[in-house]
């Protein structure tokens, strides 16, 4: 990329993004210490003392009153497995625990870049300029600040494109934990026809769940649907969990079966043109858009656009490219800024009609770069072939 065109003005520019990129991870380390509400500290705390805490969820208990032991926005909707691993933070402090799972997130996310760095032999300059607008987003602050999980998923989503292992089918069935990133990672396997690596990536979630069990001495066969049990009642509660195009199929009198089965059936389709593109970082770009297209998502979740923004700055003379990054962009910034306008939170645009236009705008942009990559003779010539 030549974005510089001289050595005072490439070390101007270096300083100035560097310091906003440090200045942002600061900032938003400094409000982990304040919220990490997202932070499922207090679920794995129930399960370390034996407690199930889906059934406290179905019991009713999770009123979100005085007494309620599930604090803040920690409802507990993750895969057994998840509160199994977060389980040596609830020996420390809350105030501990806090700082510890921010580092942790912070190191994840420098991670996350190497390894991408790596795998597909990005240029310095490249592998810079996205990891700057990367710590200087909306969605990547949010993460810090709210203690969440997705960082730690999104590493582990990576692992099928990054490595051609056993070892690496299996961790990267932890991010099964997330339900609505996840579940690409699944319809990928199955879209192989590949037995061996759907059982190896099951690992993860069957020994999550035999843990779970045990540790709060559940039934196993019961225990084993509380998850589902869990989203369900979720989902019945109004404005609970974000929208997509598709809850519009329940408003117009469509049984909820089809806001189910159509966005599954949507992505395996997607899924399934990609199983043999040979360019892993562009399928890793369209497997996460595919996610974020079709289950319901925060805005902390638009971490996952970042393949996307690294492939389209790579490919930049294409106009799909730029067309991405004005999209990867409005997440990432223009929505802070209407944020102001508008008098919402970052955390309000996934609902109401900014929730479907976002989402809409999501699912178009997908269908895009499906257009442009997988329908063009051209375009199937070079970006099947090529393994970079």
């Amino acid at each position: 990329m030549k974005l510089f065109f001289n050595k005072k003005k490439k070390l101007f520019v270096f300083l100035i993004l560097s310091s906003l990129a440090l200045i942002s991870i600061i900032h938003s380390f400094n409000q982990a210490q304040l919220y990490s509400y997202d932070f499922h500290l207090s679920p794995a705390k129930l399960v370390s003392e034996g407690v199930n805490h889906y059934q406290y969820v179905l019991d009713g208990n999770h009123d979100r009153g005085p007494n309620d032991r599930l604090l803040y926005s920690q409802d507990g909707l993750y895969g057994h497995g998840l509160f199994v691993i977060l389980m040596p933070f609830t020996w420390l402090s809350w105030d501990m625990a806090k700082i510890t799972w921010a580092l942790l997130n912070i190191i994840f996310s420098f991670l996350i870049f190497y390894l991408l760095y790596w795998r597909f032999s990005l240029s310095k300059k490249l592998i810079f300029v996205c990891a700057c607008i990367y710590f200087m987003s909306t969605p990547y602050r949010i993460n810090i600040a709210y203690g969440q999980q997705t960082l730690f998923t999104f590493l582990f989503f990576m692992f099928p494109f990054l490595f051609k292992s056993k070892l690496s089918i299996f961790f990267s069935g932890l991010s099964y934990f997330k339900y609505n990133i996840g579940y690409v990672i699944f319809l990928y396997f199955t879209s192989l026809l590949n037995i061996k690596k759907i059982l190896i990536s099951l690992m993860p979630c069957i020994l999550g769940w035999l843990s779970y069990a045990y540790l709060t001495n559940s039934n196993v066969i019961e225990n084993l649907f509380d998850p589902i049990l869990t989203l369900i009642y979720f989902l019945s509660q109004e404005n609970h969990l974000p929208v997509t195009i598709f809850s519009l199929l329940k408003k117009i009198g469509l049984p909820s079966f089809f806001g189910i089965f159509l966005p599954l059936a949507l992505s395996f389709f997607v899924i399934y043109k990609l199983r043999f593109v040979k360019n892993e970082l562009l399928k890793l770009s369209m497997i996460s858009l595919t996610c974020l297209s079709f289950a319901a998502h925060q805005l902390h979740d638009y971490i996952l656009l970042l393949p996307l923004l690294i492939f389209s700055f790579k490919n930049f003379s294409l106009t799909i490219s730029k067309i991405n990054i004005v999209f990867i962009f409005y997440f990432f910034f223009f929505l802070r800024v209407l944020s102001y306008f508008f008098g919402y939170q970052p955390w309000d645009f996934p609902y109401g009609n900014f929730g479907y236009f976002n989402n809409f705008l999501t699912v178009a942009v997908l269908f895009a770069n499906v257009k442009f990559f997988l329908f063009n003779p051209i375009r199937q010539d070079v970006y099947y072939l090529k393994s970079n």
